[in-house]
């Protein structure tokens, strides 16, 4: 009798369970009512974002233009609508509605499970070992508990992806296509362009492949029936996101991603860098040593991860009373033991020792899921072996960045689209995804295994490997030094306290632009300073360098146990000993027990506090800015010079106002021109002016809290010129913004000559005013007896357009980042209307593309559903012939 199809569907069911449960389990305060995540990268995406919320619930519409961030920007890349289909049920249904950051792992544990389905693993236990193993791989809470959510739901969605694809290559040719259509669209929505790169780049090793052992097999019509098809789902997932992509790419062009003015020292020489540089781009190089952290996670440091709850405070790792640096302070200098503590805790920041220039945490996948990968490397057939290897080893490639530099600049310079992205060590989602599936497909073949020396010796062959990988690091911790340190700069420095103290603080700035300080330099100079002792300070370097070491040694012994515990269950099973349900679930458990135990120490209760408590921590309103919101005239522009961070780097100041600076990684190449040569060091205040920056805030000597100061040089919302500057090219026309005066002069490029072509002749008695300002559209009315060159402090942007009168009119860019106008003599109503043409051109298609995908996947899901409540029916009793 054939099972029936509540039997066919249950271990699916359990696995959901198994899902929900774990997640629950692991982010239970998201459960709490009133309670939000406190992510810190988020901070900036609120204040970047406050302004637009509150427009669309005053007026209903979503605008198109951030007026509050870098003196105005699109919304591109940050929250603009976008079309609605019913992929956003099927989006949310897959998420199970669950709340944020519950729905993030249970929606990547689903997803690897539709993964292992189209990769044929049959046992749900094997399937829910692998989706464990994906979803909550120590990067996905470290990058949770940071807010990159579009970074974790784009990785998310990358197995049932992969997945669609492998399934063609199976030639199940329409679940195939179904899923590779639905999940291309899906994956492409989340909006993480670096991350669906890396997906690529699997898909095309992995395909690769698949053409090599088609033609070897003589199978050449299904493999270009495969291709065929996997071009199509592509095309069709890309057509459903195609009003954000094409948007995305098109104002990627505009963006520092596009390419930013160098200029030399003189301000002569200039051109425009392709993309972003190439040092800027690999800044977060992983090293050749720190990728061991896929197993040892305290290779050169487990990052520091800091939150705050209700006054607590909880940091990892953290240096306590037991470490060595508390007791050299103890110990050493005689401080008391409590306070000595204090003192290391200080100090836990500088654990990380690794090559980058700092980290929230390592990609960590555990000894489990290493020695499983590497256990079936000589288990797992070859048509899967070779390119889940090939790829993971060219994601560890990519991932040392400029600590591999011959590899990588060649990339660089000649793999479209690479020179786009930045922070190369992200490349390591490709080994999170393909060694838990390689662990998946190994323990399906040694459980359908049946010659016990063979599979035993293949065992003994991948604990060899195994063995290597302990010796290596083994070998480095009893080699290495644990230090990061710029020994020149130590050098310098010691030398430098010898100088004349009056010339103190230059020969300081002199050393910081000769020599970059590494973690240890910070530290000991750090304690030269308040100590003055040379053997204390080199005292207490070196216990954080013991320090390193202990948790180093911690790790190789922890990581040992947990692959003596898989070989260990192997041999149990082989031996039959232990079946393959106890097998299972004990590497399931070791597994988990593996992988939460440093999980928690990166998202855990710390990280969850009421979202009213968050609001007023993250964006207290201070007297300054209620003075400056007291201003009847909301259109005007603030800089915020009080708080420490970088105006630039900092998006608080958005939340309330229109801000000169802001927080995005993408904002406009000739707004960040301008950072880079006019407001950073030394502000150029006609440059602030020209920008309407009616009010500074600055702190105050007397009480160090923000004041408002206000800027009576601001030239307001638009003024008229009385003469212009041309000059020839970016280089020049910055250079002219460094002594000039925006009221009287706008600084135009020759190329817009004949636009103004001498038409205007200045009017004393000439006015313009603003009459009407929302994001995506201000009108201006203007009154003089001849015609008016009208620079307005608003930022020059191809998709504003200008109507005079309701006629359109060419736009000018000036005084670099400015938009100007040739206004007629008289009377005239002046619109600007923020018109992005490739978004609206490419709204329709997207939303069309959505239908056909959503009606494409649900009638899959019925005709799926029917033929399997069919083939579970009991067949018909046969009448006996009489």
């Amino acid at each position: 009798m054939q099972p029936t199809w509540l039997k066919k569907v249950l271990p699916h069911v359990i696995a959901i369970l198994v899902f929900l449960v774990i997640t629950v389990i692991y982010c239970r305060p998201a459960l709490e009512s009133g309670v939000t995540m406190v992510q810190y990268d988020n901070t900036g995406v609120e204040g970047m974002t406050h302004q637009l919320k509150e427009h669309q619930k005053a007026t209903g519409v979503a605008p198109l233009w951030n007026t509050n961030a870098f003196s105005g920007m699109p919304n591109f890349n940050i929250l603009y609508p976008l079309p609605t289909s019913p992929l956003n049920i099927i989006d949310s249904a897959l998420h199970l509605w669950l709340p944020q950051p519950m729905s993030f792992f249970f929606l990547a544990c689903v997803c690897f499970y539709i993964l292992c389905l189209c990769v044929g693993i049959r046992q749900a236990g094997i399937a829910i070992i692998g989706s464990i193993a994906f979803a909550y791989c120590t990067y996905d809470p470290i990058i949770v508990a940071a807010g990159h959510t579009t970074k974790m739901l784009a990785m998310a969605y990358m197995p049932a992806l992969l997945g669609g694809v492998l399934l063609l290559y199976r030639k199940k040719y329409i679940a195939g296509f179904v899923l590779t259509t639905l999940f291309t669209a899906l994956h492409l929505a989340q909006n993480h362009q670096q991350i669906s790169f890396y997906i690529f780049i699997v898909i095309a090793i992995a395909s690769l492949s698949f053409i090599i052992f088609s033609v070897k097999k003589g199978e050449i019509k299904p493999m270009l029936m495969s291709l065929g098809l996997v071009a199509i789902a592509g095309l069709l997932g890309l057509a459903a996101n195609s009003c954000n992509l094409l948007t995305i790419a098109d104002y990627t062009k505009d963006t520092k991603r596009g390419g930013v003015l160098v200029m030399d020292q003189k301000g002569e020489a200039s051109h425009k860098s392709e993309g972003l540089t190439s040092e800027y781009a690999f800044m977060w190089s992983y090293g050749k040593m720190e990728t061991f952290s896929l197993m040892f996670p305290a290779i050169q440091g487990y990052g520091f991860h800091y939150a705050q709850k209700d006054g607590d405070q909880w940091m990892f790792p953290k240096l306590d009373e037991s470490s060595k640096t508390a007791k050299y302070f103890s110990e050493k200098l005689n401080v008391p033991e409590d306070q000595a503590a204090g003192y290391a805790m200080q100090m836990s920041q500088s654990l990380y020792w690794g090559p980058q220039p700092s980290t929230d945490g390592p990609v960590f996948l555990g000894a489990v899921v290493c020695i499983l990968f590497i256990i079936s490397m000589f288990f797992i057939d070859k048509e899967y072996k070779w390119w889940l290897l090939a790829a993971s080893i060219v994601a560890v490639l990519m991932a040392w960045g400029s600590n591999f530099a011959a590899f990588n600049d060649m990339l660089f310079k000649y793999l479209p689209l690479y020179n786009k992205f930045r922070a190369p060590s992200m490349i390591l989602v490709i080994p999170q995804l393909l060694f838990p599936l390689g662990a998946v497909l190994g323990i399906q073949q040694i459980l359908a295994a049946t010659d016990e020396k063979d599979t035993w010796n293949k065992i003994k062959k991948a604990a060899y490997v195994a063995g290597a990988i302990f010796v290596i690091v083994g070998g480095f911790y009893f080699t290495s030094d644990f230090s990061k340190e710029n020994k020149e700069r130590k050098a310098a420095f010691v030398d430098m306290l010898k100088t004349d103290s009056t010339h103190m603080q230059a020969a300081y700035n002199a050393l910081n632009q000769k020599y970059q300080p590494k973690t240890d330099n910070q530290l000991f100079e750090q304690l030269m300073f308040n100590t003055g002792k040379e053997d204390v300070a080199s005292g207490v370097v070196k216990a954080v360098r013991q320090d390193r070491a202990d948790f180093l040694k911690k790790d190789i012994l922890i990581a040992l146990l947990y692959s003596l515990l898989v070989f260990g269950l192997l041999y149990a099973f082989i031996t039959k000993k232990v079946n393959a349900t106890v097998l299972l679930v004990g590497i399931g458990v070791v597994m988990a027990i593996e992988l939460f135990t440093i999980n928690t120490k990166y998202l855990n209760n710390y990280n969850f506090d009421s979202k009213e408590k968050f609001q007023e921590d993250a964006f207290p309103m201070t007297d300054a800015d209620k003075a400056i919101l007291q201003d009847k005239d909301p259109n005007y522009r603030v800089l915020n010079l009080a708080e420490r961070a970088d105006p630039f780097q900092d998006a608080k100041p958005s939340y309330y106002h229109k801000s000169v600076g802001g927080y995005h990684a993408a904002k406009l190449s000739i707004y960040d021109d301008l950072i880079s040569y006019q407001l950073s060091g030394k502000l150029n205040l006609p440059v602030l002016n020209m920008l309407n920056t009616k009010y500074l805030i600055q702190s105050n000597p007397q009480t160090n809290k923000p004041m408002a100061v206000p800027n009576p040089e601001a030239l307001g919302n638009a003024w008229f010129v009385k003469g212009v500057q041309y000059v020839n090219g970016p280089a020049q026309e910055m250079k002219a913004l460094d002594q000039f005066s925006p009221k009287d002069t706008a600084v135009v490029d020759e190329k817009y000559k004949q636009v103004v072509n001498g038409q205007f002749v200045f009017d004393s008695t000439a006015s313009i005013k603003l009459t009407k300002f929302d994001n995506d559209a201000i009108t201006y009315e203007s009154n003089a007896a001849t015609a008016q060159l009208a620079v307005f402090s608003e930022i020059y942007y191809k998709d504003w357009n200008a109507y005079v009168d309701g006629k359109k009119t060419d736009v000018i860019k000036a005084n670099y980042v400015l938009r100007a106008l040739v206004v007629p003599a008289g009377k005239h109503t002046i619109d600007f209307k923020f018109e992005p043409k490739v978004y609206l051109r490419s709204f329709t298609i997207d939303t069309i593309a959505g239908w056909l995908i959503s009606i494409l996947a649900l009638g899959w899901l019925v005709k799926e559903f029917l033929n399997s409540r069919k083939s579970t029916q009991p067949a018909p009793a046969q009448k006996s012939k009489a």
